[in-house]
């Protein structure tokens, strides 16, 4: 039993002074880079610039009103490329395109990772 807590005291230890060291290169770091900041701001004779306050919250743009477009024309369009897909497949095709939706209004993060996969197939 004894030895077992000389080893978990002998751990802790050598934990404590692990951290205390990070811990006091850190502080000693912090107060090297305070001094060059000082040191450089008497050479240029410029005084430390405080940070900047954020930007103001840019103003809500009303979104224009986009007259839902028939798009009778384009359902046609894609149905006969589909069409052609699959006949050129040797399918057959008796499919009713019953709805298309856009996909362009996805977020950006949303689009790459959709772009990611097509392009790591081909």
């Amino acid at each position: 039993m004894s030895s077992l807590f000389s080893i978990l005291q002998y751990g802790l230890s050598v934990t404590f002074v692990g951290m205390g060291t990070v811990f006091i290169g850190l502080i000693i770091l912090i107060g090297l880079i305070k001094l060059l900041e000082v040191f450089v701001s008497k050479i240029t004779g410029k005084k430390a610039e405080a940070p900047a306050a954020p930007a103001p919250a840019p103003a809500p743009v009303a979104e224009e009103e986009v007259e839902p477009a028939d798009d009778g024309e384009l359902v046609a369009v894609i149905a006969a490329a589909v069409a052609a897909a699959m006949e050129a497949a040797g399918e057959e095709s008796g499919f009713v395109v019953r709805s298309i939706r856009r996909v362009h209004n996805a977020p950006a993060w949303n689009r790459a990772g959709r772009e990611e996969q097509v392009y790591s197939r081909m």
